[in-house]
C-alpha cells in the first residue's frame, strides 16, 4: 500500500461545531485586537511626529529664563549653558573674571552670543 492510499482512506478531520462558528468571543477577540493594534501604532506615530526642539530655540528660551536672577546666578547660569552646548567653547576674559571677582563687570550680552553660536554649531541641548 503507498503512502496515497494510506492519506485517501483516513477520516476527513472534524472540527466541533463550536470551532466553525464565528461568535461573540471571537468577536470581541477581534475587537480586543484591534484595540491593541490601534494602540501600538498610535505609539509608534506619537514618536515619529513629536515635535522636535533644535538647539538654537533651546538655548535661547535657557537664556530667556536666565534674565530674571541676579547677576551672579545669571552668570554662572550662563556658564552651565555654554559648557552644555560645548565644552570646548572659548569664554571671554572677562567673563572669567566675572565669575571670581564680585566687583568685575561683564556684559552678558557677549557670553549669550557665544552660547548661541556653540548651540548654531549642533551643540547638545
Amino acid at each position: 500500500m503507498t503512502p496515497e492510499e494510506l492519506v485517501s482512506q483516513l477520516a476527513p478531520v472534524r472540527f466541533p461545531e463550536s470551532f466553525a462558528r464565528f461568535g461573540t468571543q471571537d468577536a470581541l477577540a477581534a475587537v480586543a485586537l484591534g484595540i491593541l493594534i490601534g494602540l501600538a501604532l498610535s505609539a509608534l506615530l506619537r514618536l515619529l511626529t513629536r515635535r522636535r526642539v533644535r538647539p538654537v530655540d533651546a538655548a535661547r528660551a535657557r537664556i530667556a529664563a536666565l534674565q530674571g536672577l541676579d547677576d551672579k546666578a545669571r552668570l554662572a547660569g550662563l556658564a552651565a549653558l555654554l559648557r552644555r552646548f560645548d565644552a570646548e567653547a572659548p569664554q571671554p576674559e572677562a567673563f572669567q573674571r566675572a565669575l571670581y571677582d564680585p566687583q568685575a563687570a561683564f556684559d552678558p550680552a557677549r557670553l549669550e552670543h557665544a552660547i548661541l553660536q556653540a548651540a548654531q554649531r549642533g551643540g547638545r541641548p
